[in-house]
């Protein structure tokens, strides 16, 4: 393949890689059975001459909902009162009191209220219930089942967010974002479990100290205007080739 810039055609290659974006996310939608109906619905509503105000209200409020209970559950695995002697979680009761999801909620500094955690508590396989009713966190991540969609939208907008303004000449963009990669095309599928444990280890190490720093920048609501979000994602990924099946693809995302 010719690898010169000054040959290659750019519009070609961009139309390409909006085709591939597209029949990815097509895929995805399918996947999670949103019906070729609605999606072709809110195509016509994008490029349709007058476009309907549509509420996306309640989806900004739950992935907001979403996102805290990551904070929250971060608060319950590092605040000393609701750790035991051996620094695990204690269990938590759903009434009053210092060990309680109403003093964890208040702890966490969210918006939403103990009602909102604890109905999304016991939705998530993170969080279990003993015989007396208390709950007790399984897991440091939150996790929502049936929640791939409006969690695939998160990420990506942002992800196309931060790959936009990383490109844009504008002189007012205040920080580049990070946005890297590393890529293997060729390796044995079968001896990459440890190297895939290790990344996961290690970047959940990571993003607990991230989280703890970005967590002593908090402030508490404002409507100034230089108060604004600040988010981390990382993921891992692997493929099995089609062309053969000994060559997968693994790649770290950041």
């Amino acid at each position: 393949m010719n690898r010169n810039p000054d040959s290659i055609d750019w519009d070609f290659v961009n139309r390409q890689a909006a085709n591939a974006l597209l029949t990815a996310t097509l895929s995805f939608l399918r996947v999670n059975k949103i019906s070729k109906c609605q999606i072709l619905d809110a195509v016509r509503q994008h490029y349709g001459q007058q476009k309907p105000k549509v509420s996306i209200r309640q989806y900004r409020n739950l992935v907001r909902a979403y996102e805290e209970m990551g904070i929250v559950m971060s608060t319950w695995f590092s605040l000393p009162k609701f750790l035991d002697k051996e620094c695990r979680p204690l269990p938590l009761t759903i009434g009053r009191g210092p060990r309680s999801i109403l003093s964890l909620v208040r702890a966490s500094r969210v918006s939403i209220s103990p009602t909102e955690a604890i109905a999304l508590m016991r939705r998530s396989p993170s969080i279990a219930v003993d015989v007396s009713g208390n709950l007790i966190a399984q897991r440091r991540e939150f996790v929502l089942p049936g929640f791939a969609v409006p969690r695939a939208a998160l990420v990506i907008e942002r992800y196309l967010d931060t790959l936009h303004r990383n490109s844009s000449p504008s002189k007012r963009k205040r920080f580049l974002l990070l946005e890297r990669n590393c890529h293997v095309p060729e390796v044995n599928f079968r001896t990459i479990a440890p190297v895939l444990r290790d990344i996961k280890r290690r970047g959940s190490a990571y993003i607990d100290s991230v989280n703890g720093d970005i967590e002593g920048l908090r402030v508490r609501r404002s409507r100034r205007k230089g108060a604004g979000e600040m988010s981390v994602h990382l993921f891992a990924w692997t493929r099995l080739s089609r062309a053969r099946r000994s060559k997968p693809s693994a790649k770290f995302e950041n």
